[in-house]
């Protein structure tokens, strides 16, 4: 007879990981950070989340991809809808919602590209913009 935590881990290594999409899917972010790869692959990895809205703008010449805090997600955008000039208005602390369909699959990394419906893109705030009581 087999031990059932044996048959546990085969199934859980079987499903691959928690949170995983398919071609298809329906996808909808709600304030989605607008980062460099390099950095939410460390921020996914568990690091500190600040990190997001620090990411260097040498990074985005590489790759601007938005990451959701909520599931810990990482999403390419397709260029059908979403230009690159909108992200970089929210890169490094600004955000982005939206929602949409997965088109691709990386194979080796297991980020999704989504062909976006409809979106909001809400730019990074300038430096000295909150007026609130401290």
């Amino acid at each position: 007879m087999k031990h059932p935590a044996k048959i546990v881990l085969c199934a859980v290594l079987l499903a691959g990981p928690a949170g995983a999409l398919d071609l298809g899917e329906e996808v909808e972010v709600t304030s989605g950070s607008v980062t460099g790869l390099s950095c939410a692959l460390e921020a996914q990895k568990g690091a500190d989340l600040a990190v997001l809205g620090s990411c260097p703008l040498s990074e985005a010449r590489s790759e601007i991809v938005v990451f959701d805090v909520a599931e810990k997600q990482i999403y390419r955008l397709s260029t059908k809808k979403v230009f690159r000039y909108e992200l970089e208005k929210a890169y490094g602390g600004g955000s982005i919602d939206f929602s949409g369909k997965v088109v691709a699959i990386d194979k080796k990394t297991g980020i999704a590209t989504v062909d976006v419906g409809e979106y909001s893109v809400n730019r990074k705030p300038k430096p000295g913009a909150f007026k609130g009581c401290l």
